[in-house]
């Protein structure tokens, strides 16, 4: 395919997470056949992160590669892995390694997010293998482990902790688990589910670390063997300063995941895929949107027509549960039951309309509401049917 100006004769990826390496495979399942590099931070091959907090944890896998080895060569992709890329110039079209310089014709940037901190805690945190890896030697039967933070991350680590026999301690802010999330109801919800396996929670409190291991904004002192700071995410964006985009909530981009310029307008070629971009105003931090920006991105590189965008979409193992988010929630809600085993379903709605739902072991539910969460149906047309 020759280069032209919409069609690169090469593409430079800088991440090789999901996002990374959908966007090398769509970019061949769509006919590219110029040159590819693929530049990761790590020394391992692409990997899934979702297992890390699950079945890593808990010992019941470790190898979570998201393509085989005898599965690269496909790709015609130059793998530079352990190479970590420390600045752009988007100028230039230049990025810089700790080799040096390499020039680029189209530039993705698909470098994700990196555990947010708390000052002073010096928790561990769960973000790459290698994380998984060195907490779970830690899970031994009744340690004691202090979660701070009640997300996805921490009662996911919560739920697998449990089954190994320590004794978990979760620690948030909020009312509740998820509950910036999913709101307080359905907060309250997880609440009951973690209680009625053991943990200990501590919600609408903050923490501190001592010698002893953390202490309560409401006077509680735990001694804790282990420390996980979870408390949510930032762009790894520190290598992109002064290289020319526009930098907030991740690298800025357009509704095709085209990055903007620091000056205003379009960088030319250069995009953005998976949690680093904020298309459009919005960061997804979802396994399923960094797929589906990948393909975008893919096409919009090519000059092809971009595939629809679905609503967004995320589950999250916890013991038994599968708890499974669609669209765009908030704290208009209603609760549903769904089927004869009367699964919970929590449907959001703005202004008469459906935005999301949150299914609680009831995928074919959540399934089904695809469509009409992706087209707004208004909320009483939606109600209705469930209460058939």
């Amino acid at each position: 395919m020759p280069a032209t100006d919409r069609t690169p004769g090469s593409v430079t990826v800088v991440g090789a997470g999901l996002a990374g390496l959908r966007t090398v495979e769509r970019l061949r399942e769509r006919g590219f056949t110029g040159g590819i590099e693929l530049f990761g931070g790590e020394e391992h091959p692409p990997y899934d992160r979702p297992p890390l907090s699950k079945q890593v944890l808990r010992g019941e896998a470790d190898e979570v590669w998201l393509r085989p080895a005898d599965g690269y060569p496909a790709l015609r992709a130059g793998l530079r892995l352990g190479l970590p890329v420390l600045g752009l110039d988007a100028d230039r079209r230049l990025i810089r390694t700790g080799e040096g310089t390499h020039p680029y014709e189209a530039l993705v940037i698909a470098t994700g997010a990196e555990p947010r901190r708390i000052p002073g805690l010096g928790g561990r945190v769960l973000r790459t293998l290698d994380d998984a890896r060195s907490l779970r030697a830690e899970l031994r039967p009744g340690a004691v482990l202090g979660i701070v933070g009640a997300g996805l991350i921490g009662c996911e680590v919560a739920a697998g902790a449990r089954a190994l026999g320590v004794e978990v301690h979760l620690v948030d802010a909020a009312p509740g688990p998820l509950a910036r999330v999913v709101g307080e109801r359905v907060g309250g919800l997880l609440a009951d589910l973690h209680r009625g396996h053991g943990v200990e929670l501590h919600m609408g409190t903050t923490a501190i670390r001592t010698a002893a291991g953390l202490s309560l904004s409401d006077g509680t002192g735990l001694a804790v063997d282990t420390v996980l700071e979870a408390v949510g995410s930032v762009p790894a964006t520190g290598w992109l300063r002064g290289g020319g985009l526009d930098l907030g909530d991740g690298v800025r981009c357009d509704a095709a995941g085209r990055a903007l310029s620091a000056t205003g307008g379009i960088a030319a070629g250069v995009y953005a895929v998976g949690d680093v971009a904020c298309w459009d105003g919005v960061r997804h931090e979802h396994w399923t949107s960094a797929g589906e920006q990948a393909d975008r991105v893919a096409a919009a590189i090519l000059g092809q027509e971009p595939p629809p965008a679905g609503p967004p979409f995320w589950w999250s193992d916890q013991y038994d549960l599968k708890l499974q988010g669609l669209g765009t929630l908030g704290p208009d809600l209603h609760l549903v039951a769904w089927g004869p085993k009367a699964k919970t379903i929590a449907l959001y709605a703005r202004d008469g309309r459906l935005t999301g739902a949150v299914g609680f072991s009831a995928p074919a539910a959540v399934v089904r509401l695809r469509a009409d969460v992706a087209g707004g149906r208004p909320i009483g047309d939606v109600l209705e049917r469930f209460t058939r």
